[in-house]
């Protein structure tokens, strides 16, 4: 087995409102990361995070389970939690043992009563948090209706960072706002998108969406804030390193989109992971009890091992 450093572990609830596509991103996470060779189905009860026969039957989640892939070097655990409200508080349960968390959101729904409900548990145990507007290629779906439903509820501190390409049947790809390209995928396949430039009737909505980026990333940092008014931007390196501590630190929560069902999108998300999301070392030290007394083991290579058993099966 491959032995990776701290620094390159991720560990990542997915949290949603059940049927909001947690267990299809998994899926696509997985195929794409060459874990399974074909994309997996929740309708087909093929899929490797919903293996019970009570789960295959229902087409639900019931239970946490567990999965890894690797990405550019990069170990993420991806924890699938299930969504409805007689299984949430196992979802609760399992963020103990997580570093951060994709809180999904149904593109046709928005937010909804668990939505709300895992985002408050991500909150108690103060992790770091982005949001994924999934099912866009569903009737009815809007980008524009669902962001505006997360404002509502999450606040203005949710910013995109991925716009879609198309919508409903139409949609085919997202835009990158940090690097500003487009990304265009063929519905069903591998998850790896296609670099095109960004379409001229999109241009400008994109060039409108990257500025607001850019100010809401400059906006809790002075060093950011003072280049950012000298200059009225920040250069490409400037908004990678000022997101990332903006997301470890809790003030921006970044919105990306997908359809985790046709595997559209999965690569930027996977790469969102692993540019962004916290390692284990990035946490701090964990606090634990040795002989009835209160201490905290600083996560390192050097320390000894700890194991912490946070989910048991019977």
């Amino acid at each position: 087995m491959k032995v990776y450093e701290g620094k390159e572990i991720r560990n990542v609830g997915l949290i949603g409102h059940g049927n909001s596509g947690k267990t299809s991103l998994a899926a696509g996470i997985l195929y794409l990361a060459g874990v399974t060779n074909r994309l997996t189905r929740v309708d087909e009860g093929n899929t490797l995070t919903d293996f019970d026969d009570e789960e295959i039957q229902r087409k639900i989640t019931i239970s946490t389970a567990l999965a890894f892939a690797e990405w550019n070097k990069t170990k993420i655990n991806l924890l699938d939690t299930p969504g409805f409200n007689i299984f949430i508080n196992d979802a609760k349960a399992s963020l103990v043992a997580a570093d951060s968390a994709l809180v999904l959101v149904d593109g046709v729904a928005g937010v909804e009563v668990q939505t709300e409900k895992v985002w408050s548990f991500a909150a108690d145990y103060k992790l770091p948090r982005a949001l994924v507007i999934n099912k866009l290629d569903r009737e009815n779906a809007s980008f524009d209706r669902t962001l505006a439903s997360i404002h509502e509820n999450f606040g203005r501190t949710a910013v995109p960072v991925t716009l879609p390409l198309g919508a409903e049947r139409e949609f085919r790809g997202v835009i990158d706002l940090v690097q500003m390209k487009a990304y265009v995928y063929e519905p069903g396949g591998k998850g790896a998108g296609k670099e095109e430039s960004i379409p001229p009737e999109l241009a400008e909505a994109a060039a409108k969406a990257r500025e607001t980026l850019v100010e809401m990333v400059a906006e809790g940092n002075d060093a950011l804030m003072e280049q950012f008014f000298e200059n009225g931007t920040l250069e490409p390196e400037q908004l990678v390193e000022g997101l990332r501590a903006a997301v470890r630190e809790m003030r921006l929560f970044p919105v990306l989109c997908a359809s985790a069902l046709n595997n559209v999108g999965t690569d930027c998300i996977l790469n969102f992971i692993v540019d962004y999301f916290p390692s284990p070392v990035d946490r701090g030290p964990v606090p634990g009890k040795l002989d009835g007394e209160d201490v905290a083991r600083p996560v390192a290579d050097d320390q000894p091992v700890s194991a912490f058993a946070f989910k048991t099966v019977a």
